[in-house]
């Protein structure tokens, strides 16, 4: 009995998605959005609420006026770099008094490699 339903949903379902394929395209976009705002606000309804169903269009709509109705957020800069401190400031002090012909020198300039005031010499 069971193979049975089961092989009539999918007939179902298939049958469905032949006759009608934007219904179905169209659903599926709403459910999971190409734009990140409308994504981020889905992820955190989801996390905020166990029980949001983002099959029912009117969660959704609920869900974006509330999470898309405040200011948003400016995205943050990535950096890898931190502050300088005395010890980054004392390195650098070290790349400028190296001599010329000083290995470490030698291999950044090879490569490339501009010496930062926050890099500091090769550790």
């Amino acid at each position: 009995m069971k193979r049975f339903l089961l092989v009539a949903m999918v007939g179902i379902s298939a049958t469905g998605a032949v006759l009608a394929p934007d219904h179905l395209t169209n659903f599926i976009d709403s459910i999971y959005p190409f734009e990140t705002s409308k994504k981020q606000a889905l992820n955190l309804c989801m996390l905020r609420d166990p029980n949001f169903n983002r099959l029912n269009s009117l969660s959704r709509e609920a869900c974006y006026q509330h999470e898309l109705a405040g200011p948003m957020l400016a995205a943050a800069r990535a950096t890898t770099r931190v502050a300088p401190n005395a010890v980054d400031l004392h390195h650098a002090d070290a790349w400028e008094s190296a001599p010329s012909n000083d290995i470490r020198v030698m291999e950044a300039s090879q490569s490339g490699f501009t010496a930062n005031l926050a890099d500091g010499p090769a550790r």
